[in-house]
């Protein structure tokens, strides 16, 4: 939809003298689009601008759940005008899908030290607990300390005693690990992209173009995993992990397929080591994640 433009004669920035076709001042690059109107005219303004840009989202959002690869590859041909650009979308749905996790899933983020977690394995399932200390029992004679001594050796006291701090301020804690976790999601992306890369440069694409997959890949991973709580949250039994990991690796499957147009063999083949490398690549990157957060709180 073309913006309805109350044009000026002459730029009132510069006082170069507008040509008919000129919606920026080509001199200084104001636009010509007067605002010094009634307050209706904005707010009709207003509205036909947010409307148009609703249309926009909810087809770009129809498109990007139902239709795996399709945006990217619009994105790829330069048919772009008609959808939310990709980064856009992404930092949309991030912002819903951090605050999700901080509503309704950070409660599950348990952190404890060895005893608190002994405590509690005690309290909830005697049996398990039973076991870790017969572990515990039968490593002992073999190298003379237990759990915690072994701790105490490796890791250095201002480390201990910044993960003590981490551990006793529990709130203020989960917080910024939930922080970094999305700068680690980000961080994230880009990466995936340079798996891509090297997994088909065979094809000769661009690297923005493996990226932008990887944004459109994630932010879908971010709407599932939204929904995905919201059914934990109205139906407290149901556990969907292994839902929201094997519909992801079905969605990557065809995502794949439909953008980088190899055959279903070839793209099955080359989907799991794309997978078991990103899933490498995350465990490593949260674990570096927790580090920090522990280093610097």
């Amino acid at each position: 939809m073309a913006k309805k433009r109350r044009k000026f004669v002459q730029c009132p920035n510069c006082g170069y003298t507008f040509e008919e076709v000129n919606n920026y001042c080509p001199n200084c690059g104001q636009e010509n689009h007067d605002l010094n109107v009634p307050v209706k005219h904005l707010v009709e303004e207003f509205f036909e601008s947010t409307l148009h840009y609703d249309t926009k989202f909810w087809r770009t959002l129809r498109y990007l759940i139902t239709r795996p690869g399709y945006l990217t590859e619009k994105f790829n041909l330069g048919q772009r005008a008609s959808y939310v650009p990709p980064f856009r979308l992404y930092v949309f749905v991030s912002i819903f899908f951090f605050t999700a996790i901080a509503l309704f899933a950070s409660d599950g983020l348990v952190i404890s030290d060895v005893d608190s977690a002994k405590a509690q394995l005690e309290a909830t399932n005697p049996e398990a607990a039973g076991r870790v200390m017969q572990a515990d029992s039968v490593v002992r004679p073999w190298v003379g300390l237990t759990l915690k001594d072994s701790a105490d050796v490796i890791i250095n006291q201002e480390v201990d005693n910044k993960f003590r701090s981490f551990v006793k301020n529990q709130e203020q804690s989960r917080q910024k690990l939930l922080k970094n976790i999305s700068f680690m999601m980000f961080v994230l992306m880009p990466f995936f992209g340079l798996i891509l890369y090297l997994f088909f440069r065979s094809q000769g694409r661009n690297y923005v173009e493996h990226l932008m997959f990887s944004v459109h890949f994630h932010t879908f991973v971010f709407l599932l995993i939204m929904f995905a709580i919201l059914l934990e949250v109205v139906f407290s039994s149901l556990d969907a992990n292994g839902w929201v990991f094997l519909i992801s690796m079905v969605y990557l499957f065809f995502a794949l397929r439909h953008v980088y147009k190899e055959s279903y063999l070839r793209t099955a083949v080359k989907l799991i080591p794309i997978g078991l490398t990103y899933l490498v690549s995350l465990i490593i990157l949260f674990v570096a994640t927790v580090g920090v957060s522990v280093l610097f709180s």
